[in-house]
């Protein structure tokens, strides 16, 4: 493996004292420290090495780069987030600190939330608060409303501040309609309920997690001895991506490791939305002995020149680059699309070229500002017919809009009559369709219309033999006998068995044989281990003074999921780097998996959405931030700046991660019929316009 100048000399350094080492995205950081850990392993046997990551996904390509090391032993290193690493002291040290945090049963062990669970909590709080006329000025579907609270509540504890001061910080910094103020007044109401109820019932969601490790746990000598006993080394890969309280924890800690190595991506923080604070890693810099920058790109050149290209159109700051080389690095339909579909064909068509070419269907990601079901959908439709095979990374969205997650939730209604709420009429369709392979939504239809009794609260399947003879007629003999199979084992399903053994069974027993709709489908498989998962954590997250009907929990969890709860995170979603299908993916989620790609497919480049803030009339992720100035207002003007920097930052993260070329997917009007027009689509057009001028002089 050939190595430059720069990192060489990294690797060369003293095994001791602590380095910083700064570079955009593609100067080899995180290849160079990897090497550098090889000589921890050779050189310094026993002595172990805490890898520190801003979220989990990212740990398996380290994990795979450390195991091909010939001195790896697999004891020596623990690949971990912050967040991990808090909850995890805090249920080792419980005893000693639950007492005096307030909670009212300090000596019963604590139940941790996941994002769902929380959400689930959230709900029973907030929506007697709905009943009542609270947050009357905003419209949101409930889930999103719960998760804004959350991520305001999050914030208090990843940044710093009391979580009373929630409404102080956001309505400082209001300068529209005082109506307004009543919802952050609600949101302030809602939050701090939300603590009681966790202080109570022993319940710790992320935010209390932090806290606690933050001001208990940390803070208490025990824990520190067991720490800075565990690890010798240190290596802590994309700092920027972390929130403030992390970088307050390693700062104090840095002295303690006899190594240490922080890597800083330039103009990245891509999760400022969650917290990180690329401006708070900086301190970091300062704490270090040594401070290193990569400078020397390791993309293609025609790649760094689009990179400088679009740079100086964004910000003017850098000189205008050689145009030569741009052609090669943009790639255009021959005829812009009018519609949305008209784009996705094109799109398909330009794929299916590069694959004829020899590129590997895993080396190209099509990549959009959003990604909403509807528009998921379409694209795997279109790639499907043009023969491709594609896969969807679509992290933190409704567990409902999982197609799959869909069928198995509307299975288990059509197996618990009287289950509430009732099971939309569309749902029992498209789940008979979806189950039975062969059988298409018109006749699932009839089947529902005819052989579907609605009665009390929810649906019925009737037996086959009942179906009058006109409907014989139109189902064949082998989806008539399908159906029956699917019917009886509903039918037999326990009442009292748990969702996730249900969900196993009814993936095992009956949806994954030949004629059915999981058949040899792994996507299916994924989503049913997804949902299994998910009912576990659920299950083990309620209060467990409550005695509840197993039928109750089951209920409780699929009326969850019904009302549209954003799903956690889960490694499986997020694939191998060997998954051979082409990518379809939020242009944001794409970065933070930590991938690079031959080709990369930007849809909808009109679009406002790839450099627009995400409409949170509950939260402000940067107003909740250790770097907003308290009682400073929110402008148009700080909107206009944010916009830009985040335009400025995706597309140099993207273009970082892209090794041969970007194809522009071009719509005139966008998915919702409206015509697009936004600033990534003018910055484009006016580079083009140029090379074209330049071209023609030379």
């Amino acid at each position: 493996m050939r190595v430059t100048s720069e990192q060489e000399h990294l690797i060369a350094l003293p095994l001791d004292g602590s380095i910083f080492l700064r570079g955009s995205a593609g100067t080899g950081k995180t290849t160079t420290a990897l090497l550098r850990l090889e000589r921890i392993y050779r050189e310094r046997p026993g002595e172990s090495l805490l890898v520190l990551l801003p979220q989990r996904v990212m740990g398996n390509s380290v994990k795979r780069a450390l195991e091909q090391s010939e001195a790896y032993h697999p004891g020596q290193a623990t690949l971990t987030t912050m967040n991990s690493l808090a909850r995890r002291m805090v249920g080792l040290f419980w005893p000693l600190f639950s007492e005096a945090a307030g909670f009212n049963r300090p000596y019963a062990p604590p139940q941790f939330l996941t994002l769902e669970t929380a959400q689930f909590y959230m709900g029973k709080l907030v929506n007697p608060m709905l009943d009542a006329g609270a947050f009357s000025s905003i419209s949101l579907p409930r889930h999103r409303l719960f998760s804004q609270i959350l991520d305001s509540v999050n914030k208090s504890a990843l940044v710093g501040f009391p979580l009373e001061d929630i409404y102080a910080r956001l309505s400082s910094a209001w300068t529209g309609s005082p109506a307004q103020l009543n919802v952050y007044q609600d949101v302030q109401t809602a939050a701090s309920a939300f603590r009681q109820f966790c202080l109570e019932n022993n319940l710790l969601d992320y935010s209390l997690q932090v806290e606690l490790f933050r001001r208990f746990v940390w803070p208490e000598p025990l824990c520190q001895r067991f720490l800075k006993g565990s690890y010798q080394h240190l290596f802590y890969d994309n700092c920027e991506e972390d929130p403030p309280y992390a970088h307050d924890i390693i700062l104090e800690w840095l002295p303690a490791f006899k190594s240490a190595l922080t890597l800083y991506d330039e103009n990245a923080g891509f999760r400022r939305i969650l917290g990180a604070d690329p401006v708070s890693a900086q301190r970091l810099e300062k704490a270090s002995g040594r401070a290193l920058v990569f400078s020397q790109q390791h993309t293609q050149e025609q790649m760094q020149a689009l990179q400088r290209a679009l740079q100086h159109h964004l910000s003017k700051k850098q000189p205008a680059p050689p145009r030569n080389q741009l052609v090669e690095a943009l790639r255009l339909p021959e005829k812009p699309a009018r519609f949305f579909p008209e784009m996705l064909a094109q799109t398909a068509d330009i794929v299916s070229g590069l694959t004829r070419e020899g590129t590997p269907p895993g080396q190209i990601a099509i990549l959009a500002p959003y990604l909403p079901s509807a528009m998921g959908f379409a694209i795997q439709q279109t790639l499907s017919a043009a023969g491709l095979q594609s896969r969807l990374l679509r992290p933190s969205i409704p567990i409902i809009e999982n197609p799959f997650a869909q069928q198995l939730i509307s299975l288990a209604h059509l197996a618990h009559p009287g289950w509430q709420p009732s099971l939309d009429p569309a749902l029992v369709t498209n789940a008979l369709s979806a189950s039975i392979a062969g059988l298409d939504l018109v006749r699932a239809q009839l089947i529902r219309l005819k052989l579907c009794l609605k009665g009390g609260a929810d649906f019925a399947l009737l037996p086959f033999a009942a179906a009058s003879e006109e409907l014989r007629e139109r189902i064949p003999a082998e989806i008539a006998d399908r159906h029956e199979t699917l019917r009886l084992w509903l039918l037999q399903a326990p009442p009292e068995e748990p969702l996730d053994l249900y969900f196993s069974r009814l993936f095992g027993e009956v949806l994954s044989q030949p004629g059915f709709g999981f058949y040899q489908n792994l996507s299916a498989a994924r989503s049913t281990a997804v949902l299994m998962e998910s009912f576990r954590k659920f299950r083990q997250s309620l209060n467990p003074s409550e005695t509840l009907r197993v039928d109750q929990v089951n209920q409780d969890f699929a009326r969850m999921i019904q009302d549209g709860v954003i799903s956690a995170q889960y490694l499986d979603e997020w694939q191998s780097e060997e998954d051979q299908r082409v990518l379809i993916s939020p242009a944001l989620s794409f970065l933070s998996s930590g991938r690079r790609v031959d080709y990369q497919v930007w849809l909808s480049i009109g679009s406002t959405g790839w450099y627009e803030r995400l409409e949170q009339p509950l939260t402000q992720p940067y107003v909740l931030s250790r770097q907003w100035p308290a009682g400073k207002k929110w402008t148009a003007e700080e909107e206009k700046r944010v916009s830009l920097e985040i335009l400025d930052s995706l597309l140099d993260g993207l273009l970082s991660r892209c090794n041969k070329g970007v194809i522009l997917g071009l719509s005139e009007f966008g998915q919702n019929g409206q015509e697009e027009k936004g600033m990534l689509l003018i910055k484009i057009q006016s580079l083009l316009r140029q090379a074209a001028r330049e071209a023609g002089n030379g």
